[in-house]
């Protein structure tokens, strides 16, 4: 049987299986959702068997689907992985437990490392907790360990970002970059009418607030939570982007910017960002307090903000570009898959682990219904038991009734007696 690429995004869970596939009502997109879409569709066009799993938004799918002309297969049942699929999953699931349980099935895996492993997910090296990205020590992420441990478990790596393919080979650890790719060009800039835009649906909020109370002055269009078209639809009408990202991977928002000539301002905190320098048309700067001074500062120089908008479209579009994008995901499938001895000891072990669980389960079940049995033998005789005792008190009450009625029957006659005496 050829092989199947099973893109595995969030979705119910299913104990080891992959996730159903069905389309959920969402207010956007997030970014590592549409990074998956991109590479699913990208092995779709390329001729690749492809499932794609987990909490879909319908409207982002239909129009790949368009542009591309053929689509990964959706709407499915959750089923256990096989031997002939290769199961792509993000990197920031929260718990060890559902990487673990993929580990010990019989299907090639592959991490598509979307941020800084530790930041938003488990980090495959020991007990974790999500930090504060406003905080975090940013040198406690992306450490070698997280990379050994990923591939250790079985898991190849595929990244968007070139500093995290610079942070696995530290560790000895291959990561794959195929970057990004999309299928249709992005919009034209409309005329600007707003000196910046910052948005506040993010976990970056905080600091946007605060650089923003720095700008007075300056004409800020203040993004709550709104559609990715619409987010698209205003940046191209604002000259500058604020944003205040200490670290994370390749992300979409500025990205998307630079596509609508809305240069970045952005801190230079993140070694894993792309486009976030001159070359690209971003301007980066080293701490928060100097976020405002810099976009000031752009805005009181209309040339150097013109070579700058001009350089992020040009850079933006071709990060995109949807064939090379499809050719880069066609020889990452198409190459060998490396080397990883103990995948047959780990499905041999998730094989008879599955059967234990199966056996405890149905155990387990047995012995609830036989629990369930004998409450409901209980209930049944307690309401038996009731309605005798319904029964006998309605028998007492009533012979009470008859040995009432001689006494009754006296009383009434000794009346009758002293009635007609008084007469």
């Amino acid at each position: 049987m050829s092989q199947c690429l099973v893109v595995n995004l969030v979705g119910d869970a299913h104990h080891g299986r992959l996730a159903d596939s069905r389309f959920a009502e969402k207010l956007f997109v997030p970014g590592g959702e549409l990074n998956s879409m991109q590479l699913a569709f990208a092995a779709a066009a390329a001729g690749h068997d492809v499932e794609l799993r987990g909490w879909l938004h319908e409207p982002t799918f239909r129009r790949f689907a368009d542009a591309v002309g053929s689509a990964p297969r959706v709407e499915l049942e959750a089923r256990a992985p096989s031997a002939d699929d290769l199961v792509v999953v993000p990197e920031g699931w929260d718990h060890a437990l559902p990487y673990l349980r993929l580990a010990l099935s019989p299907a090639r895996l592959t991490l598509f490392v979307l941020a800084a492993p530790g930041l938003f997910g488990w980090p495959f090296s020991q007990a974790w907790s999500p930090p504060d990205p406003l905080s975090v020590d940013i040198a406690t992420l992306a450490r070698p360990e997280h990379f050994t441990g990923m591939r250790a478990l079985g898991f190849e790596l595929i990244t968007h970002s070139e500093g995290l393919v610079r942070a696995a080979a530290a560790a000895g650890v291959e990561c794959r970059l195929l970057g990004t790719g999309l299928p249709w060009p992005p919009p034209e800039p409309a005329e600007k009418s707003v000196d910046a835009i910052a948005l506040l649906a993010n976990r970056w909020a905080p600091l946007v607030r605060e650089v923003v109370e720095q700008l007075p002055d300056v004409t800020v269009d203040l993004v709550e939570k709104a559609t990715n078209d619409e987010v698209l639809e205003r940046m191209a009408r604002a000259r500058v982007l604020i944003w205040p990202s200490r670290v994370e991977g390749h992300a979409t928002i500025p990205h998307e910017a630079r596509s609508v000539g809305c240069v970045p301002v952005a801190l230079s905190t993140n070694p894993f960002a792309v486009g976030l320098d001159a070359t690209h048309g971003s301007v980066t700067v080293d701490g928060l307090g100097e976020l405002a001074p810099a976009v000031r500062s752009l805005l009181a120089d209309p040339g150097r903000l013109a070579r700058l908008a001009r350089d992020a479209r040009e850079t933006a579009r071709e990060e995109v570009d949807w064939q090379p994008f499809v050719d880069r995901v066609a020889e990452w499938l198409a190459a060998p898959a490396p080397s990883d001895a103990g995948r047959s000891a780990r499905a041999c072990a998730g094989a008879e682990l599955t059967e234990v669980i199966a056996r405890e389960r149905a155990e387990a079940q047995r012995r609830l219904e036989e629990r369930f049995g004998e409450i409901e033998q209980a209930r049944m005789d307690l309401t038996a038991a009731m309605h005798n005792q319904e029964r006998l008190t309605a028998r007492v009450s009533a012979l009470e009734q008859l040995q009432r009625r001689p006494v009754r029957a006296a009383i009434a006659a000794w009346r009758a007696y002293r009635r007609v005496r008084r007469r």
